[in-house]
């Protein structure tokens, strides 16, 4: 896969877990179509999240996420099957009004979605009013790409649950439930799916559903080393448990060594005040995409509110990132455009002349 800048990190709507949330309608989304919706979503909040939710991708590259190193017939099939899946699937969750009422709502992931069937290789989508909401809300999920596809790569059923895993809060080690309940017990009503719905793997064997999910997790901490997890059978039968943590070392070789730098910065900015959990997070996760040195140059004690100007800072920055990005995303599409006319002409000039084209 080639590298460009808009595959170094990915976004994706976050699953509502603390609510009612499952797939009512539709064919089963896949890895692969989980990836496209990645790509689709990160190039709307590129664009600036334009109001009116369009979204124009290349076929080429969508073919690619795929796994189809080439543009065809059978891959804008492929493509389009996608796009139906996406399309067709519903979502069922359940929310709270301001009264306080509990509701349900069903909705989709896309309004609608168009490709060409010749020439240029273009598509367009337009994202749900529900999924805008969210990403406008700020309610996403930050994936590295190249570690998704790498895992995604051996084991889709990792790559998968790597997503999951992916956003959640794993400073301390979490439990989740592989099956619902026992054999031969009635499920409790849960805000989280178990592990196994989640993943799709609804087989009859228990045994062979953990055996499963043990094989995903070493691709897992094989190819994420930030990642500690295992499945530990439970006492009651036919019940097992994945714990998992992720420590501070981050996807792409950052490590945690790069945090002190900037809680030397925070002490400079804040004296004896120590960061909330929450802020310290942030400031994890903002030295690991921007580098520490970036994040101590702007921590700075001038500032009414230290913390909220580097925020601020990090918003204009990746403006200006999403700006270039853009803009080299038309330039390739210029090129490309360019290459088709000198293609069309060439093909134009052997016809005239009556020269074999092939």
């Amino acid at each position: 896969m080639r590298t460009r800048p808009l595959q170094l990190e990915l976004i994706a709507p976050s699953v509502l877990y603390g609510r009612q949330f499952r797939q009512i309608a539709g064919h089963a989304l896949t890895v692969t179509d989980q990836r496209l919706y990645a790509e689709l979503t990160t190039r709307y909040i590129h664009a600036g999240c334009p109001a009116d939710r369009r979204v124009t991708f290349s076929l080429g590259d969508a073919a690619r996420l795929l796994g189809h190193p080439s543009l065809g017939g059978e891959t804008r099939r492929l493509v389009r099957d996608s796009l139906i899946r996406l399309k067709g699937a519903v979502i069922e969750s359940a929310l709270r009004d301001p009264e306080g009422n509990e509701e349900v709502m069903g909705w989709s992931l896309l309004d609608w979605y168009r490709t060409s069937t010749r020439g240029g290789g273009r598509g367009w989508v337009k994202l749900s009013e529900q999924i805008a909401y969210l990403i406008n809300r700020g309610s996403v999920t930050y994936l590295h790409a190249p570690t998704w596809d790498a895992i995604a790569r051996q084991d889709e059923i990792a790559g998968r649950l790597w997503s999951f895993l992916e956003a959640e809060s794993l400073v301390t080690v979490r439990r989740y439930q592989l099956f619902a309940s026992s054999p031969g017990q009635v499920a409790e009503e849960r805000n989280l799916p178990a592990i196994a719905e989640l993943l799709r793997l609804d087989w009859s064997g228990r045994s062979q559903v953990a055996k499963r999910v043990r094989r995903a997790l070493t691709v897992i901490v094989a190819t994420d080393p930030r990642y500690r997890a295992s499945l530990i059978k439970g006492r009651l039968p036919g019940m097992w448990r994945l714990e998992a943590g992720r420590t501070q070392q981050l996807a792409g070789g950052v490590q945690s060594s790069s945090v002190p730098p900037v809680m030397a910065a925070w002490r400079l900015a804040y004296g004896a005040r120590r960061p909330s959990k929450k802020q310290a997070a942030v400031l994890t996760e903002l030295a690991a995409r921007r580098g520490s040195a970036w994040v101590t140059a702007r921590l700075r004690a001038e500032y009414p509110d230290p913390f909220g100007a580097l925020l601020e800072l990090d918003q204009a920055q990746r403006r200006s990132d999403n700006e270039a990005i853009v803009t080299r995303e038309r330039a390739r599409d210029q090129e490309r455009q360019a290459e088709a006319i000198d293609f069309k002409s060439l093909g134009q000039i052997l016809k005239d002349l009556q020269l074999p084209q092939g």
